[in-house]
């Protein structure tokens, strides 16, 4: 009884901290498979609003060139600068300032009042010169911010080289059209806000070319960003990066605690499926084991060979058949008994065990009679040397009881498919040699 509560114990303790395992290791495939499809929609909504958001920047930069376009086709001259930048200026709100800078030098401002600052050479602006010198250079448009306006709120400035080309196609730096815009205007067409109402955090930031720092464009959270899913923006001159996030993290306690939970149950249902079917078959594995195995010995049966002789012969695969039996075994069974018999056919079996290999077969197929199949190819010496060593094994002194009995096997074989390579013939074969060598 002891035993028994002890055995039971044992295995609630294997089942329980299987169960453990199970469950750890459930959670933490439903946290993946559930964060991962987060992370693949929130993906949808990221190309989404890179793509409202690569509009509206594209869009009120074409100031910028419309500015550059009237400076070339005047030859570098300008003319009427505040008419012109009064009605770009009516027709975008999200403009501040439209500003002309030949040579790099800030001349011409609209409207003046409250861009009194932006007069200067940007090439001495320690704040601007870097941009100002990479779109000169590269022939690119910049976009440079965001940083404080002075009339309140915060902008960006676009910065588009402007070149002549000369009569003979050579072309040379004029100067720039610049265009100062409001932040909050150029990001109101892209309703960022709507995904803070969907449950995510959002960040657009990129890394300050003078500073090397990080500097935040636009955001709805101060909160530190942590695993987030981050895309490019290509802007002009640079880059700008989309950090998104889902708040309270990617996967809902809520929600991983109902998928565990009902991982579990069927986890459950699963294993009282695979015990009764692992007890069936374990039932039928020793129903089967018992339908192939000699009682007594516990060498494999005539069923057993039989079925397996077939099967190799049916697939031609090379082996040997041993016939062995023991001499005068009646003798023994008649003087001593057939309990004394029975040892000895117990010893017999278990030294012919000793001098086979894993892959070799050895049968009681009747009385004192075995067989072996040897999974090999035909060699006599090979064959010769193992009929020996069984002979010799099977004949050493047996002590049953009071009794010491000197046993003796006699042996025969044949080989399949070289000798014959019919079953029946074979078995023949086997069996007169080995009378052949017990008359011999």
């Amino acid at each position: 009884m002891i035993d028994t509560h002890k055995k039971k114990r044992f295995i609630l303790t294997l089942f329980s901290l299987f169960l453990a395992a199970a469950s750890v290791g459930i959670i933490f495939v439903l946290f993946h498979i559930q964060k991962r499809e987060s992370i693949r929609h929130a993906g949808y909504v990221v190309t989404g609003e890179i793509s409202k958001l690569q509009y509206s920047i594209d869009s009120h930069l074409l100031n910028a060139e419309i500015l550059e376009m009237i400076v070339i086709n005047d030859q570098g001259v300008v003319k009427d600068f505040n008419s012109i930048a009064k009605r770009l200026y009516a027709n975008d709100p999200s403009i501040r300032s439209l500003q002309l800078a030949p040579d790099g030098v800030v001349t011409y401002v609209y409207p003046l009042e409250g861009n009194e600052d932006a007069f200067g050479d940007l090439f001495s602006d320690p704040d601007r010169k870097t941009e100002a010198e990479y779109a000169r250079d590269t022939g690119e448009m910049t976009l440079a911010g965001p940083f404080e306006l002075a009339q309140g709120g915060m902008g960006m400035v676009a910065r588009r080289p402007i070149y002549l080309r000369d009569d003979q196609g050579k072309e040379s730096f004029w100067g720039f059209s610049i265009v100062i815009m409001d932040v909050s205007n150029v990001f109101q067409a892209t309703d960022l806000e709507s995904l803070s109402s969907q449950g995510y955090n959002y960040r657009i930031w990129r890394t300050n070319p003078d500073t090397k720092q990080v500097q935040v464009i636009v955001e709805n959270t101060s909160e530190p960003f942590s695993d987030a899913l981050e895309e490019t923006i290509q802007v002009p001159g640079g880059t700008w990066t989309l950090s998104l996030t889902q708040k309270g993290g990617w996967v809902p306690l809520e929600l991983l605690i109902i998928e565990s939970v009902v991982a579990l149950i069927i986890i459950l249902l699963l294993i009282l499926v695979f015990h009764n079917i692992l007890t069936i078959l374990h039932q039928k594995v020793e129903l089967s084991e018992q339908a192939n195995t000699d009682q007594l010995t516990g060498l494999h049966n005539d069923r057993f060979f039989a079925a397996m002789s077939k099967r190799l012969t049916a697939d031609n695969t090379p082996f040997v058949l041993f016939y062995l039996d023991l001499d005068k075994f009646k003798q023994i069974n008649d003087q001593y008994g057939h309990d004394v018999g029975d040892k000895l056919l117990k010893e017999t079996a278990f030294r012919i065990r000793t001098c086979i290999r894993n892959q070799d077969m050895a049968s009681r197929i009747g009385g004192d009679e075995f067989n072996v199949l040897v999974l090999h190819e035909y060699d006599p010496l090979f064959f010769d040397s193992l009929a020996k060593r069984m002979q010799t094994a099977i004949s050493q002194p047996f002590q049953c009881d009071d009794v010491i009995l000197t046993p003796k096997a006699s042996i025969g074989y044949a080989a399949f498919p070289s000798e014959e390579s019919e079953l029946e013939k074979l078995i023949r074969l086997a069996d007169q040699r080995m009378y052949s060598a017990k008359k011999g």
